[in-house]
Order: C-alpha cells, then structure tokens, then sequence
C-alpha cells in the first residue's frame, strides 16, 4: 500500500509539472514564433522650409563663422560647418579656450541652444544675444556669416 501511495504521489507531482510547463498556443499574440505585440510603426513630420531644432535638422543652419575684435585683438573665433566637412572649432582668448572637434560641438551646442538663431532675428538682436553669451560688453569688429537649411544667408560686418 505504501509503495502504491507512493507511486500515485509521483505521478501526480509529474502531471502538475508538465502540465504547467505545457505550451499551449490558444491565446492569440502569444508563443515562441508570435511576438507579445505588435511594432508600432515611427512617423516623422518634417519641415518643407528648411530646417529647424524642432524638426530633427540641427540648429536650422549648417554654416555659423563668427569673429569677434576687441580694441583690434581677435578674441572670439568660431567656425561650425556640417554641410561639407562636418568640423567645428571654438576659440575664446578671454576664456582661453581653443577647442576642437568633439569639445568644440559641445561648447556650440550650448552657445546655439541658448541664442537660438532664426532667419528672421534683427541683426541687432543677434549681435544683442552673441555679446551677452560672451560676457562682452563693446567690440571693435564684428563678423558673423550663417547658411540657414533654407537657403537664406545672415552675413553682419559691422565695425565700431
């Protein structure tokens, strides 16, 4: 009797065991060969003007040259180019910073998200906003030259 309790108590535990371990494919989605759910599928609205921040096209300009003289000393020269040769450099002599590269997108990101340079910006503006991030007060020449996505050009030469 013991031996049959026994032998009844393992085939009970074993049934248990591979009934729930049993693949059943009866709900829909689900199983080794159908995935959990469903992909979604990404859409992105683009801009037809050209580009924008927003629209995932960088800064809305590939082409930002900058100058800036103080009592006749080069102090700011900035130069970002995506469109041809993807290079950035950053040059602050009152900072003492000349960087390049990696370093030198990094400064510009920070320069570019706080101006944050559109076409239709006065010029006075943009000069406006440029002195401010620099912590300068007066310049003795002032040059600016920016290719927007669209096409259009903001070129400032401007000498006191």
């Amino acid at each position: 009797m013991r031996n049959t309790l026994r032998t009844a108590m393992f085939l009970l535990f074993a049934v248990l065991i591979l009934g729930a371990c049993g693949n059943s494919n009866k709900d829909v989605g689900k199983g080794p060969d159908k995935p959990l759910q469903q992909d979604n599928t990404l859409s992105v609205k683009t801009d037809v003007e050209g580009g924008s921040l927003d629209s995932g096209k960088g800064y809305g300009f590939d082409k930002f040259d900058l100058e800036i003289e103080v009592d006749g000393q080069e102090v700011v020269d900035v130069q970002y180019a995506v469109a041809k040769s993807h290079s950035a450099s950053y040059k602050n002599k009152l900072a003492g910073l000349n960087l390049e590269g990696t370093e030198a997108f990094n400064k510009l990101d920070k320069l570019f998200m706080d101006i944050n340079l559109t076409k239709d910006m006065a010029k006075q503006d943009v000069i406006d906003k440029i002195m401010k991030w620099f912590g300068l007060d007066t310049y003795t020449r002032f040059e600016l030259e920016v290719d927007f996505d669209d096409g259009t050009k903001l070129d400032i030469d401007e000498s006191k």
